[in-house]
């Protein structure tokens, strides 16, 4: 191990020793200097590399400070945006439904759900707060006539699972997505709604949710604070997926 990797370890082991929460201050480059036992060179390069991988952020002329843990999020697990989190027993999930919209879709979503041009849908906005923090923007857009009284449940329990939902009321149960993802600057409705500030970095995962008969269910924006999730990919081969379609059809 370099000792750029070991500085490295070495401040981790700190926080951890140390159980220093959000927000605390850590030790200046010259104390770490010492503590280490290294170079102000490869004391910087460490601080540099936890603060690109956001464990700490570094304030000029303040010092460096201990940022939240990041939530390890499995963008690719089925059945609604609580499955994909890796939340302990000790946090919590809350939904605020921002929107709750009957309106025509636009071309692209008319082709992207495989309905007749300008039909009905629900656009359904959401806002995830974790812990009490607002971190994930979510917009759903959902065929009037696969759900047509939707938006009743939606309204009557705001944190009732919209999958959950689907699948119970009108079994539309999700299968498989289709997705696209893309790390970009935050536009002002980000800003707002997140809390973020300017310049700063959100991921956006849009996509295309299918039902066991491979019908179009949902068209999907969700808008991630970057710096406060790691994200997990999981993939399987087509044969798996074959097996779980001819299971649940």
């Amino acid at each position: 191990m370099s000792l750029y990797e070991r500085t490295i370890s070495f401040v981790l082991n700190y926080i951890e020793e140390k159980k220093l929460e959000e927000g605390a201050k850590l030790p200046t480059e010259p104390e770490l200097v010492a503590m280490a036992g290294v170079s102000m060179v490869t004391v910087r390069r460490a601080l540099a590399e936890l603060a690109a991988q956001g464990v700490i952020r570094r304030e000029q002329g303040r010092g460096t400070f201990l940022n939240r843990s990041r939530v390890s999020a499995e963008t690719t697990r089925l059945g609604g945006l609580r499955n994909g989190l890796g939340l302990d027993s000790s946090s919590s999930l809350e939904t605020r439904l921002l929107g709750l919209e009957r309106r025509d879709a636009s071309a692209e979503e008319s082709s992207r759900l495989a309905i007749a041009k300008a039909a009905s849908v629900w656009e359904i906005s959401r806002l995830r707060l974790l812990n009490g923090r607002p971190m994930i923007h979510e917009v759903s857009v959902i065929p009037m006539i696969l759900a047509p009284d939707l938006g009743a449940h939606l309204e009557s329990d705001p944190q009732r699972s919209l999958y959950a939902t689907l699948d119970a009321v009108y079994g539309l149960r999700e299968i498989r997505e289709e997705q696209s993802l893309v790390c970009r600057r935050a536009n002002r409705l980000d800003k707002k709604l997140l809390g973020l500030p300017k310049g700063d970095w959100v991921v956006q995962i849009s996509g295309i949710s299918f039902s066991a008969r491979h019908l179009p269910i949902d068209s999907f924006r969700i808008v991630f604070d970057a710096k406060g999730f790691a994200f997990r990919l999981s993939t399987a081969p087509a044969s798996a997926m074959a097996a779980v379609e001819l299971a649940d059809s």
